[in-house]
């Protein structure tokens, strides 16, 4: 993996504007001295996100989501830490000096993606033998060029049962370990090869990694069209949009990301010069995938095949992301079963023609809801138009009313029997009442505790009257953070909040309670009469939980010399309270 020295990484996020790099992502208004924004990492409809160009990090005030510049790229981008850095440094035209890679030694799956990374480069190189002239045969006769093999890392699975269990096993990897990624199958003590004699097409997760396969006949042979690696610790199809780390540069260009069922179809409309394409291995979409959807910020157009399923898929999909908050548009290629066949048929540009031409999901799904009804029959029109209200209760207002101005203008059907009808229906769906749930309020030690926190991440002078004074927090998290407030500021001579964040971010629990402790105070101005309250605010807290002990204590001593003693130091710590 990448590695960049903290150096480079401190200097990359001084350099760096958080105000100007997320401004590049989303619309920001200036509101005081901060800026705020919708959150792209929620369902949010007023903006709840707030970035900070006086401490140089962002907050959520709903999902608690915050950081730095990195943390942003990070979640935004869907990418790794090392690769948001080097996003930054790009945008900012820093010239990072030094980019090592080393090994993963820390990652918890090191040796399934050893595997991966081997069976791939055994596929790739099977494509460039002997072997491999067919299979490059039939990829020339779909319109798949070198470019693309290369593009997409195509590989082949040549026809022996146990070739690449051979390979892995004579370097070194266990029978259990090859299993567990999906590469191997057993019966009893006979092991073979899941893929032979297929088409490989690497499934690749956010970083690039390559996490499964899925492989292609090429022949005409009567077995399954594909297979597909099954679920293992690295690879869960449900947070899988194949082409998604191919495609991501070429949708924030565009505009717009195209989503189609099949990854094949994905190649082929990418082999024709369409780069903004990703594929979701099915008719299913999964709340993950949804939520990368969401991040792009981009319109989604869905081009799912041409048959019943799809067409289902479609208004399944489509009120999915609608839903979800996402701008969504369909395009129903006629004259072929699938995004593949119908450039061979009709050629690229009348795909793209499509694709400029695509209709918002709303006027599909009142055209799709129209179908095999007679809208001059009563009946039909009474059905239809029930179907239409209860489509559209849950949507926001605006497109409620102007489905409803639709109906009204286009069945002479008065509007606030409309709208009488629909409050009807929201009232029928509204089955599961939410439970208003109570927010525990803070104690005053928890507000003092974060306050304290907070005020050394901003000034190193309070980490010197923390250390003096206090030194101590009851909670062990706030104590690790604490301590590390106090390493950093040693070993850099110095603190700043937004650079304390980059360090500490490889602990989760830390990095997550940090996070929580910036976002509860954001509008807390750090000044030294009030933080020394609050260090009197623990100091008399800590007394409190002393007497308490030492009331059980006095109550079970029999030693009444000891019982004495504790008495005279409990009178002293109640003078103090």
């Amino acid at each position: 993996m990448a590695f960049i020295n903290d150096e480079e990484i401190n200097d990359i996020r001084q350099k760096a504007d958080i105000v100007d790099i997320i401004s590049e992502y989303l619309p920001l208004t200036q509101k005081g001295r901060n800026f705020v924004s919708i959150c792209p990492f929620h369902d949010d409809h007023s903006p709840s996100m707030v970035v900070s160009r006086e401490k140089q990090i962002f907050n959520c005030f709903t999902c608690r989501t915050g950081g730095n510049v990195f943390s942003f790229i990070m979640k935004y981008e869907n990418v790794s830490f090392v690769e948001s850095v080097q996003i930054v440094a790009k945008k900012i035209g820093y010239n990072l000096k030094q980019v090592n890679f080393i090994e993963e030694t820390d990652s918890k799956f090191k040796e399934e993606f050893e595997i991966m990374n081997m069976a791939h480069k055994y596929f790739l190189n099977n494509l460039n033998t002997d072997y491999g002239l067919d299979a490059k045969k039939y990829l020339k006769d779909r319109g798949i060029d070198e470019a693309i093999i290369k593009e997409f890392k195509l590989g082949l699975a040549i026809n022996e049962t146990d070739s690449l269990y051979k390979l892995l096993t004579n370097k070194k990897y266990g029978i259990d370990a090859i299993e567990n990624v999906g590469l191997v199958n057993k019966n009893g003590l006979d092991v073979y090869d899941v893929f032979n004699n297929r088409i490989m097409i690497p499934l690749e997760n956010a970083s690039g990694k390559v996490v499964g396969f899925t492989g292609r006949i090429f022949h005409d042979e009567d077995m399954a069209k594909y297979i597909n690696t099954k679920e293992t610790v690295i690879y869960h199809k449900s947070n899988i949009l194949f082409n998604y780390y191919n495609a991501k540069n070429a949708i924030r260009n565009d505009g717009k990301v195209i989503v189609v069922e099949g990854n094949m179809d994905a190649i082929k409309v990418s082999a024709s010069g369409v780069k903004n394409i990703v594929a979701l291995m099915g008719v299913a979409i999964s709340k993950e995938q949804v939520s990368i959807l969401k991040k792009l910020r981009v319109p989604v157009i869905l081009m799912l095949d041409n048959d019943t399923a799809g067409l289902d898929a479609t208004v399944k999909l489509g009120d999915i992301l609608i839903d979800n908050g996402v701008d969504t548009l369909i395009v129903r290629l006629s004259g072929a079963k699938d995004p593949d066949e119908y450039i061979r048929r009709f050629g690229i540009d009348a795909f793209k023609d499509n694709i400029n031409h695509a209709i918002k999901y709303m006027d599909f799904k009142l055209e799709y809801l129209k179908s095999n009804k007679n809208l001059n029959n009563m009946e039909d029109l009474i059905v239809y138009v029930k179907s239409v209200l209860k489509g559209i209760n849950n949507k926001d207002e605006l497109t409620r009313d102007l489905v409803i101005s639709k109906l009204s203008n286009d069945y002479k059907i008065d509007k606030e029997l409309l709208k009488r009808e629909l409050v009807s229906e929201v009232k029928l769906e509204k089955t599961v009442v939410e439970e208003v749930k109570e927010v525990k309020k803070k104690t005053k030690y928890e507000i003092a505790t974060s306050k304290i926190l907070f005020a050394m991440m901003m000034d190193a002078k309070y980490i010197t009257i923390y250390r003096n004074k206090l030194g101590y927090f009851k909670d062990k998290i706030d104590r690790i953070i604490a301590s590390e407030i106090v390493y950093y500021n040693n070993m850099n001579k110095g603190i700043n909040i937004a650079d304390f964040t980059s360090y500490i971010m490889n602990n989760e629990e830390t990095y997550n309670r940090v996070l929580n402790i910036i976002s509860d105070n954001e509008n807390f101005d750090v000044e030294l009469d009030e933080f020394n309250l609050c260090i009197d605010a623990i100091l008399c807290a800590l007394k409190k939980d002393e007497i308490k002990v030492l009331k059980s204590k006095i109550a079970k001593e029999m030693d009444i010399n000891k019982k004495v003693e504790m008495l005279s130091r409990l009178t002293e710590i109640k003078k103090e309270v």
